[in-house]
């Protein structure tokens, strides 16, 4: 679809329909950690909030307790990020993100009825810690579901919708937080609750719609149930069992994991360590969400009220406002980046002209922040109103690059992490360093622009069985290669199958010869 045609797009939705709805039900799993995004930066600022929890936002502790609420969350993520592979693994990723979605549930109903005969944090800090466990879960198995069913022609796509459906939570929760302030002039807590109450409904849509959708076909070969393997692929792809291409493609996904389906934890530690080939596509996925952290998105998405506040944009309703707008941009890019850029530029492309355009909003801010400070009652200016338009700049940019790309990746190329340390430091910075917050995260738009250039391949249209491919001989040469479009590896790979590797070359070598599908049967059967 590199125009914007509807009779395309049309046959496109046909022909996909079974992958594309199984995308939507399983990428409300990331309208959950969208949703608690923008809902916690709101309610932080809420008197409500404040007056529940006995709380002076004038005080000198009120940033580093701001920190420690929004953190306490990406904490439990992480450690849900981290026992996904175990969950994941033994009881599918179906199963995963149901148990991920209960806990989530679990933890929403214990932040909403906190602060009932008391003023203590304890309860908010124990709600958030069990929903972040669940959104951590979530987060990092549902861009490996949506990869694992996908088609190659669209996976890209599919898997960038956890992100689009991730900023739409924002969005709602933006307004929510808006309609909400607007309604409800008193202190009543139901000012608060109600935000973190209506969070609950994406979990809700997920843990009804997740139950109705089939397993990951790879994980069902990879436990050596082909049957239901067979089932599930045919499902998805929306034809006959015994279809020819459902047949041929199951037959590759069992040579993919010859081999690798007996192997123990341990011994699979080891193979991930045995070279720096294995070990830099290990740590691939951690290392492209530390940069996504690290571009200062979620510096906007949880603090958005105070940051417009910063650069001059005056009023809890106007900042709350305004943030509500940068949810709706982020929102109608995010939908044209993965419809018109992510098959069609490639993800190399996105993530470098990105880091460009991060680059220039981000030092702007910062630049005009240092020159010509704000304070209180100042009235606007047009270096404000530009500063204020390069927020939105930036989440243009943002939100077809370093967006949704990383997940398209990390699901290619490795296992999904989140990272919680900006959480914590953003809302000490934007106290103490001010415009300094915005130059930091401007540099690392720049270093993460050369860490494209030089560590990142082109993944585009490629099997997934056959990604592992660009990760052999001179990693750094390879990326540098895949920059150019017409020497993209991904281009001489796109019509490989894994079965008759012995035919295929990459950078001129030719491909190892791994063995058909019925001798990989053989194998597992014999084992």
């Amino acid at each position: 679809m590199a125009k914007f045609d509807l009779a395309v797009v049309w046959q496109d939705l046909k022909a996909y329909r079974q992958v594309y709805v199984l995308t939507a039900v399983a990428a409300f799993g990331g309208m959950l950690f969208g949703w608690d995004t923008g809902l916690i930066g709101g309610v932080l600022t809420m008197d409500a909030f404040q007056h529940s929890f006995n709380l002076d936002s004038k005080s000198s502790d009120f940033s580093n307790l701001q920190g420690n609420i929004v953190s306490v969350l990406q904490a439990g993520c992480f450690f849900g990020a981290l026992s996904s592979f175990y969950v994941s693994d033994n009881f599918g990723r179906k199963w995963a993100l149901i148990f991920g979605d209960v806990m989530f549930l679990l933890g929403s109903i214990i932040q909403t009825c906190c602060a009932i005969n008391t003023t203590g944090l304890a309860q908010l800090y124990v709600g958030r810690v069990i929903g972040g466990f669940g959104v951590g879960l979530i987060s990092a198995v549902v861009p490996t579901y949506i990869g694992e069913n996908a088609n190659k022609e669209i996976r890209g796509r599919c898997i960038g919708c956890m992100q689009l459906f991730n900023v739409t939570g924002i969005c709602l929760s933006f307004f929510v937080n808006y309609g909400i302030n607007i309604q409800i002039k008193s202190l009543s807590s139901a000012k608060w609750r109600i935000p973190f109450a209506l969070q609950m409904l994406p979990g809700i849509l997920l843990l009804v719609g997740i139950v109705f959708q089939n397993e990951s076909p790879r994980w069902l070969v990879e436990k050596n149930r082909f049957k239901d393997a067979a089932k599930a692929l045919a499902k998805v792809r929306g034809k006959a069992v015994d279809d020819e291409a459902v047949v041929q493609e199951l037959d590759e996904i069992i040579t993919d994991f010859h081999g690798h389906e007996k192997l123990a934890l341990t011994a699979q530690v080891k193979a991930a360590c045995s070279n720096k080939q294995m070990l830099y596509r290990t740590s691939f996925a951690i290392i492209l969400m530390f940069w996504q952290q690290w571009t200062g998105t979620n510096s906007i998405n949880y603090y958005a009220p105070q940051i417009f506040k910063t650069i001059g944009l005056a009023g809890t309703s106007a900042g709350l406002f305004a943030t509500g707008v940068y949810g709706i941009v982020k929102i109608v890019f995010t939908a044209l980046g993965l419809m018109f850029a992510t098959e069609q530029m490639g993800r190399k492309a996105s993530l470098l002209i990105g880091s460009i355009g991060q680059a220039f909003a981000m030092f702007y801010i910062g630049i005009n922040q240092a020159i010509n400070p704000t304070k209180a009652g100042d009235p606007l200016t047009g270096t404000s109103i530009l500063a204020i338009i390069c927020v939105y700049l930036f989440v243009v940019f943002y939100s077809f690059g370093w967006g949704p790309i990383p997940f398209v990746l990390s699901s290619e190329c490795s296992p999904n992490h989140v990272n919680f340390v900006i959480a914590k430091i953003t809302p000490l910075m934007l106290d103490d360093i001010t415009y300094g917050t915005f130059l930091l995260f401007g540099t690392c738009c720049i270093l993460m622009g050369i860490y494209t250039v030089f560590c990142v391949p082109e993944t585009k249209n490629m099997p997934l069985e056959s990604v592992h491919l660009l990760f052999q001989e001179d990693i750094i040469r390879g990326c540098i290669k895949d920059t150019i479009p017409r020497y993209s590896r991904a281009k001489q790979l796109q019509n490989h199958h894994v079965t008759n590797d012995a035919d295929a070359e990459i950078d001129g070598k030719p491909g190892q010869q791994k063995g058909g599908a019925a001798a990989a049967v053989q194998h597992i059967e014999d084992t």
